[in-house]
């Protein structure tokens, strides 16, 4: 169980696209950080040091898009049903109106109202109207949408306008520069590039996005292995399955033993192949600096590179590490630790 360390100066723990046409905020640093918290069931934010930066005004609701993060001077916050933005002062600077809200990039957000998909800029203005039944973030200037429910999916500029025209069962947002797209005709899974050529054939029954220059996709046996972006087999199949790439390790799983092979194990490999953290977890995480977290009989932890328990599995739910912090659930009751896996503000609801 992790050390208590109390801070007596605060009273409440902590509980957590499309480019506009103005010039967006610089990416946040890890001194900008605020940091969401519980206090009578409302939400307050904490500043890098854990001191209270804005008051718990905010009625906690723990949907889609809890923990609240900040992006670009400006958080999504639930406003009893409907989501609005606040600044980093805790003014309200785009009106609740939204059914679902996610972070701003590159000075725009994707925002959902009466069931349909749209962006706005950090004005709230809209920069293309509600109109697409699924839709996904904007990367090298291209988004994945979806106009009605059993439609194509296609890929729209900044304006709007179709660039790469809807052809594919499903799409998915660019990333390095690749976007996963899946055939409306064989029902498998490819790359295209910014052009919407496929540059890897739509081959493989099931794949995920590029992530440091690698991606996994199901090979033969339907087995896990790794391409690169050429299309060719770096890492054999040989995994029941295989997540991207981050801070160069990638979760795994292998099976128990040889006599179930379904029943799965997660570890983790390098980008050699080798297994560097031994399969013995019922799920595992990426990593972010420097941790990760996993599930271990129900309950989540996390371990460090070398796959060292920094924080035992005794968390009901765990979110990644930000600037040094890493949320924590007890029960009801929200909290953070360090990188040590120590307490530095107690769960309180």
């Amino acid at each position: 169980m992790p050390r208590m360390i109390w801070k007596g100066i605060i009273v409440a723990g902590i509980a957590i696209f499309l480019t506009s046409c103005k010039a967006s905020e610089p990416a946040e640093s890890a001194e900008d950080y605020l940091y969401p918290y519980l206090e009578n069931q409302e939400v307050g934010f904490l500043d890098s040091t854990l001191e209270k930066e804005i008051d718990p005004q905010f009625k906690f609701v723990n949907n889609r898009i809890w923990p609240h993060t900040f992006s670009e001077g400006l958080a999504a916050v639930n406003f009893l049903g409907t989501i609005g933005y606040i600044d980093r002062s805790g003014d309200i600077t785009i009106e609740p109106q939204f059914d679902y809200a996610q972070e701003f990039k590159n000075g725009a957000a994707l925002v959902q109202d009466h069931g349909q998909y749209g962006f706005i800029n950090r004005d709230g203005d809209y920069i293309i109207e509600p109109q697409y039944q699924n839709a996904g973030n904007f990367s090298n200037g291209l988004a994945p949408v979806q106009q009605h429910k059993k439609s194509n999916w296609g890929y729209i500029n900044q304006k709007g306008e179709f660039e790469i025209q809807p052809q594919f069962e499903m799409a998915t947002p660019f990333s390095e520069s690749l976007a996963l797209i899946q055939t409306s005709e064989h029902k498998e899974w490819g790359y295209i590039n910014p052009s919407g050529e496929i540059v890897i054939p739509a081959k493989y029954e099931r794949a995920k996005s590029f992530s440091e220059g690698f991606a996994p996709v199901q090979l033969g046996y339907k087995q896990w292995g790794y391409i690169n972006k050429n299309g060719a087999v770096i890492i054999d199949s040989k995994f029941l399955e295989a997540q991207p790439f981050s801070e160069n390790k990638a979760v795994i799983a292998m099976p128990v033993d040889n006599k179930n092979l379904q029943q799965k194990k997660y570890g983790y490999i390098n980008r050699q192949g080798d297994i560097i953290i031994e399969p013995i977890y019922e799920k595992a995480f990426s990593f972010h600096e420097g941790r990760a977290k996993i599930k271990a009989n129900g309950k989540y932890g996390f371990i460090n590179k070398r796959g060292q328990l920094i924080a035992d599995p005794i968390y009901d739910n765990a979110w990644n590490f930000k600037g040094g912090f890493a949320m924590v659930k007890l029960g009801e009751k929200y909290g953070y630790i360090n990188r040590d896996g120590v307490f530095v503000l107690e769960p309180i609801s």
